[in-house]
């Protein structure tokens, strides 16, 4: 993979550069998407379904959620299909197929990261304090970022072989949303759900971007011991799988 890094940066720039093309807002889409589903959240919980759902601004407790969220799901939207959608150049020329779906995932952490920019001056709009608990949001995204591409590399190569999977995606991805505590607190969903809940990796990444920016708190280190663990072991095993079903993807395809 490394040897091919120029092929690499040459897909990045290009599905950047599609992305944006002819684009009236062009990049600032970024925010806009978190953005728009940060006020709606606020305006239902507010207005519409007046609930209590945190002590903090409802925009920075949707919006540290919708962080995280928009680029995971962003990256499986792109990722899924890009095998199959690039088959005349992985039925005429080798090279690492994992590029495809690592193209979409960096273009999303370009987004991510303007919209942190954001997320950083929301914070300082509603006078929330910021402390050096913030720095935590960079293994938390490095988490993020690995999680994702295990995710994106499993469903994409599945995709190949069986076409159900990227028109399941969608049913999958909404299934997530709820699975993930985006418009609600960890702490108002039952002892007995919790556990299953934390099965899900963006549970902990979602939950902990709040603690250590919103609550000024430091992250569990043993916590987060045991999901960096857990989040290595299945980028190991998905990229394994990839790079296993990796030869028969011109066959196939």
């Amino acid at each position: 993979l490394y040897s091919y890094r120029d092929l690499l940066y040459v897909f990045i720039w290009r599905e950047f550069s599609l992305r944006y093309k002819q684009s009236v807002f062009g990049i600032l889409w970024a925010v806009i998407q978190p953005l728009s589903m940060m006020l709606l959240f606020t305006a239902v919980f507010t207005y519409i379904m007046p609930t209590k759902v945190s002590n903090y601004p409802y925009a920075t407790f949707f919006f540290a959620a919708l962080l995280p969220w928009t680029f995971f799901s962003g990256s499986l939207n792109y990722a899924v299909p890009s095998l199959s959608t690039h088959y005349q150049l992985i039925t005429k020329i080798y090279f690492p197929r994992e590029i495809l779906p690592f193209a979409g995932i960096a273009v999303g952490a370009v987004d991510y990261a303007l919209s942190l920019i954001f997320y950083f001056f929301l914070l300082l709009l509603f006078d929330i304090s910021i402390s050096f608990t913030f720095l935590w949001i960079l293994p938390l995204t490095a988490l993020l970022i690995l999680f994702t591409a295990a995710i994106s590399l499993l469903l994409a190569a599945l995709n190949v072989y069986y076409r159900d999977v990227r028109l399941a995606i969608n049913f999958l991805i909404q299934t997530w949303f709820f699975a993930t505590p985006i418009f609600y607190s960890i702490d108002a969903v039952p002892q007995s759900i919790k556990p299953l809940l934390f099965l899900n990796p963006l549970t902990f990444l979602v939950e902990n971007i709040r603690r250590c920016t919103l609550e000024n708190r430091d992250i569990v280190l043993w916590q987060f011991c045991v999901m960096t663990l857990l989040i290595c072991i299945v980028a190991f095993w998905c990229y394994r799988f990839f790079k296993i079903t990796e030869r028969k993807f011109a066959d196939v395809i």
